[in-house]
């Protein structure tokens, strides 16, 4: 009997062993419900009974850690961890739960500190040396980042995941150099093709820019040069200010002076706004025009419409584009659809005065390498050259850049 007795009561207390694993992986099931709806205090509570009962549960212990960072309690999430990661022999996915709380919170120091203590345990994670390079670039140890990525490339022959932290590096350059070349030609009836060229030089500070460039124009047996800057200027708020100016060597292919100012404003949710102007200045005539922007940001897409106002004129234009940007490899694509009195590039000269075309045009920039860019563009116009007569004209650009 006794026998009896002592095996009905061990298969009890197996039972009841049994059933409170049980428990902890339904409460855990639970939180984990109550983490995906965002009802983190929710997901506390029902840990904070199996913390309690079961402390030597480190698997409790490193989830409610990650709830607290989930729910920004930084401080809270890196208290309940630290016991797991600072010990002899750490704890692997405390160590992965502390190395984002750091960095969520921004401090990459403490962060690249975990990166390598977890590093030491699987020394070919490609998510944790991601995070570091992240937190060097952060930090602006540029150098750095880029010796462990190429590092961890050429270990696992891929370049794929540490894209986006090249290209953060890539874009603090200071540095480009551009060059452009023009082909404007006509048909139905034809005329002599117009050749425009440029050469400029552009140099980042830390909240301003400024764009050097030379350019040079051949219309109808006369070539002009033509010397501009643009300036830059962004403000805390987000917004920034562009300013133009530029004198010619000439009157007719290109303005004898021209100048152009337009504020950018700060972006309201998705939308961004702008207003400004533009002034050309000839010997025999005077050109100002008015514009500004609309813009809506929905993911990778911008919608943007942008009117112009040719006061001499009192004539309206419109341009409508959509452009399509990868911020990770950097290239884009947009399409327009303009129509009005404003030509590609307000390439207005002395012998035209401005009328109407409607125009179709696209335009693709791409990245080779980490620093050079092509953008080529070809742009249908269907001109009014003289009033009531129409023609065929073709843009063809090409813009080579440089950064570094």
């Amino acid at each position: 009997m006794k026998y009896l007795y002592y095996s009905m009561l061990l298969l009890f207390v197996s039972a009841v062993s049994f059933a409170q694993e049980i428990n902890v992986d339904a409460v855990l099931a639970q939180a984990k419900q109550e983490t995906e709806k965002g009802n983190f205090d929710k997901a506390l509570s029902l840990i904070a009974p199996l913390r309690a009962k079961f402390p030597e549960n480190e698997d409790v212990q490193v989830f409610e850690g990650r709830i607290y960072s989930w729910k920004k309690d930084y401080s809270s999430s890196i208290k309940t961890l630290t016991p797991l990661t600072d010990k002899a022999k750490p704890n692997p996915d405390a160590l992965l739960a502390i190395i984002n709380t750091y960095f969520w919170s921004e401090q990459y120091e403490k962060c690249i500190v975990y990166c390598d203590k977890y590093l030491a345990i699987d020394s070919k994670s490609t998510d944790v040396i991601k995070i570091k390079a992240a937190c060097l670039e952060k930090l602006n140890r540029d150098q750095e980042a880029l010796e462990i990525i190429d590092k961890a490339s050429f270990a696992d022959n891929s370049t794929q995941p540490f894209r986006a932290i090249r290209t953060l590096i890539g874009k603090k350059a200071k540095n480009a150099v551009s060059a452009s070349y023009l082909n404007i030609s006509t048909s139905n009836p034809g005329q002599s093709p117009l050749h425009y060229g440029y050469v400029e030089y552009s140099h980042k500070f830390s909240s301003s820019a400024i764009v050097g460039r030379a350019n040079v124009g051949n219309a109808n047996n006369d070539t002009e040069m033509l010397f501009e800057t643009d300036f830059y200027q962004t403000f805390k708020n987000k917004s920034y200010l562009y300013a133009n100016a530029g004198v010619s060597t000439g009157e007719t292919v290109f303005p004898v002076a021209k100048a152009g100012l337009e504020y950018y404003f700060a972006p309201v949710k998705k939308f961004d706004f702008a207003f400004g102007a533009r002034f050309m200045h000839f010997d025999s005539d005077d050109i100002t025009l008015l514009t500004g922007q609309v813009a809506y940001n929905s993911g990778s897409y911008t919608f943007a419409y942008r009117p112009y106002y040719d006061t001499g004129n009192a004539l309206f234009s419109h341009v409508l584009s959509v452009q399509k940007v990868n911020e990770e490899k950097e290239n884009l694509i947009r399409l327009e659809l303009q129509y009005g009195t404003v030509p590609y590039l307000y390439l207005y000269n002395g012998f035209t005065q401005p009328l109407k075309a409607y125009r179709a045009g696209v335009q693709y920039q791409h990245r080779i390498g980490e620093s050079f860019f092509v953008r080529p563009i070809f742009l249908y116009e269907r001109e009014e050259y003289v009033p009531d007569q129409y023609r065929n004209r073709f843009n063809v650009q090409l813009i080579v850049t440089k950064r570094f």
